[in-house]
């Protein structure tokens, strides 16, 4: 289904016949809006809770990533499990012996044996026939049944992204979705409800629940053990299996969905929480029990991630996935602003064309130094820098031995204010030995610094340095992981509406380098007073001098590259050999003067080389162009208190939301009541929707252009 918006009445009829909801018994909400991404319709108030139509498709991308790292995390979990159960010898995990009665022994001893004929029989089919008599066939082999995720989204608003989560990502158990405002919250609750991913919307088990080890192995559980699991524990696999769900009928070349639009395998229903975010998910810190750690984290807020990361980290589980969003690239990766950057990120911004990049890596750098202080450690799996926010996705993990590494994946930049060129300075190195047994060890050792005038002075031109960071100098991309999200996504194309963007975003980021930082040809040819060379020609000069290329996803003609760079302004001294540089026109004190004049130090090769062409081979979209004018964050949602007066003559407080931005003009008037006067205050919100239905439409209309 399209994303559209459609206003409704303001009545209380019954709500209309939505594909894929469920009527709710109030009817349509007052003053209203609905907005549907994919199988998911939610209600709007027109003056409240914060949606972000143009976060689309960072809520399609999410999706996406979240069920690739999903099938990724079972084939870990299988393949441990595998090998656990070959040292054991096939035999199942040896049991403690429990303090019960002997009734409940027998009891217990007698289902098991009952539920593993059935299963032994279910597995081997048939009984084999002999002459005499039907013997069936013994099944030893123990089936891996991978354990459900919960899914933890601190900062919910409508509960859009909590809901698409339940019923697009399968193995889901349960998506937590927490919010401070109430009237946030409010609309969660409806939207749930309208969805049919309520806690309330799947039959309580019944049934048998098999046990699952941390490895994902399972074991029966008795009818004795089962007592309390039937009140608390949700709808399992077999369950599932025994009762399916109603199929609906679907287009060529889309998943089967059930009644409320569930894809195939997706069970999940979704919790809400009203309250602080950090203190939330610092209950979660447990690693086991009802307070146990979650699976994935979802922060995506207004401005910065930065007081949020402490509480996320605490509460992944090891393996488990974070993902965060920050929109404050005004800081980030601004020209401005260094003091706020490093209150919030611990980092200088850069100043340079790869500020984005650099942007990307200070976020990676406040995370992984915060995860450090509690021994664990992250691998980052996909960091995208998108219109006006980032976007990554991080593994976490725990293991002391990692963390070690961290000092040489760190460091700080020094970069020319005139030609940009990066020095980069890590904290540590790492070397490795040999023992005398011939065993590979580590030895971290602190790293040498630059020398006093390559700290102030650029080697290539000579302008003055200036330090940005500390920054992430490790990769910002998982070029397998990245592959294993596009080959998911090629097969599901019509589950999501911005599927090119989505594959030409995936596209670079699986060929990009590990080496921090890109160039573009029009930066460098500014730098020598020259005019830009074809990419071409610079990338066969690149591949014929024995060097590797890739695009960068941050911006449009952006090269990166193992080169120094050197290499690459001698690239701009061969071509001025063809093309010679007016140098009377620049003037004497210039560092172009010098970067021109300064030696060659390399052989250049302009021979056309085969693999000199980065351009599309699909319908991918690698750099979408805005497709309407102030495209980019939609308007914060605020509460303001006011006071208002009843009918009756009673003052109160009231507490209502509008959008940043938007007017509030508070009028006073006085009504007689007898000989006494009495101020009602008229609260009139004139503010003018700056997305309306038709805009929105247009815009995902036009996403992919």
């Amino acid at each position: 289904m399209s994303s559209s918006t459609s206003t409704l009445s303001n009545t209380t009829d019954p709500t209309p016949d939505i594909p894929y909801t469920v009527p709710l018994p109030t009817g349509t909400p007052k003053d209203h809006t609905t907005h549907t991404e994919s199988t998911t319709t939610i209600f709007l108030p027109k003056a409240g809770a914060f949606l972000n139509p143009v976060q689309h498709y960072n809520r399609d991308m999410s999706v996406a990533v979240i069920r690739a790292w999903n099938e990724l995390r079972k084939e870990e979990l299988e393949a441990r499990f595998r090998s656990k159960l070959e040292k054991r010898g096939g035999l199942p995990k040896k049991k403690s012996k429990s303090k019960k009665k002997a009734g409940v022994e027998e009891v217990k001893e007698h289902k098991v044996a009952e539920e593993s004929a059935a299963d032994a029989q279910a597995e081997e089919g048939p009984p084999v026939m002999t002459g005499e008599e039907s013997v069936a066939g013994p099944s030893t082999e123990r089936k891996f049944r991978p354990p459900s995720i919960n899914i933890l989204e601190a900062l919910a608003a409508t509960g859009l992204r909590s809901i698409r989560y339940a019923k697009e990502i399968p193995n889901v158990k349960y998506v937590l979705a927490n919010d401070l405002s109430p009237s946030a919250c409010e609309a969660m609750r409806r939207n749930v409800e309208f969805n049919g991913v309520g806690e309330d919307s799947l039959r309580v088990r019944t049934s048998l629940q098999p046990a699952q080890d941390a490895d994902g192995s399972a074991e029966e559980r008795s009818a004795a053990d089962t007592v309390e699991v039937k009140k608390e524990q949700p709808l399992g696999d077999e369950e599932s299996k025994a009762e399916p769900q109603e199929v609906v009928e679907a287009e060529e070349g889309v998943e089967p969905k059930d009644r409320v639009g569930r894809r195939p395998d997706c069970r999940g229903r979704v919790k809400i929480n009203e309250g602080d975010a950090c203190a939330f998910m610092y209950s979660h810190r447990s690693p086991v029990g009802p307070s146990s750690r979650v699976d994935v984290v979802d922060l995506d807020p207004y401005g910065t991630a930065a007081p949020f990361i402490d509480a996320a980290l605490g509460c992944i589980s090891d393996g488990g996935l974070l993902a965060i969003t920050c929109t404050d690239l005004a800081v980030l990766a601004g020209q401005q602003y260094p003091e706020k950057c490093y209150s919030n990120y611990g980092g200088v911004n850069v100043h340079a064309e790869y500020t984005h990049e650099a942007a990307l890596r200070l976020v990676l750098h406040s995370i992984a130094t915060c995860a450090a202080r509690y021994g664990r450690y992250i691998t980052p799996l996909l960091s995208f820098s998108i219109d006006f926010y980032v976007r990554l996705f991080i593994r976490v993990d725990t293991r002391p031995e990692q963390v070690k590494r961290l000092a040489s994946n760190t460091g700080v930049v020094y970069t020319c204010n005139f030609c940009e060129t990066p020095v980069i300075q890590p904290f540590g190195r790492i070397i490795e030995k040999e023992s005398g047994k011939g065993v590979k060890m580590n030895s971290f050792k602190t790293h040498a610094g630059p020398t006093a005038t390559d700290g102030s002075h650029c080697v290539e031109c000579g302008g003055t340095m200036h330090l940005g960071g500390p920054l992430w100098l490790g990769p910002i991309q998982d070029p397998i992981f990245a592959k294993r999200v596009m080959n998911d996504i090629s097969s599901q194309e019509k589950e999501y509406k911005t599927y090119s963007r989505m594959l030409g975003m995936l596209s670079l980021a699986a060929q990009e380098l590990p080496d921090p930082f890109f160039f573009t040809a029009n930066r460098i040819g500014k730098s020598v007073h020259m005019s830009s060379i074809p990419l071409t020609k610079i990338l066969s000069a690149l591949l014929n001098g024995g060097y590797k290329i890739s695009r960068s996803h941050a911006q449009a003609g952006a090269i990166k590259t193992n080169a120094p760079r050197s290499f690459i302004y001698d690239i701009m001294r061969e071509q001025a050999k063809v093309t010679p540089i007016r140098i009377d026109k620049i003037s004497e004190g210039s560092p172009a003067r010098k970067l021109i004049s300064k030696p060659m130090t390399h052989t250049i090769d302009f021979t056309p080389h085969p693999d000199a062409s980065l351009e599309r081979t699909g319908k991918e979209t690698f750099y979408q162009i805005n497709p309407l004018p102030n495209w980019g964050p939609a308007p914060k949602a605020k509460s303001i208190q006011v006071t208002v007066t009843d009918n009756e003559g009673k003052r109160k407080v009231q507490e209502i939301e509008v959008a940043e931005g938007e007017e509030v003009e508070v009028s006073v008037k006085r009504t007689k009541t007898g000989n006494e006067s009495a101020e009602a205050i008229d609260v009139d919100l004139q503010a003018e929707e700056k997305v309306d239905g038709g805009k929105i439409q247009k815009e995902e209309e036009m996403m992919n252009v």
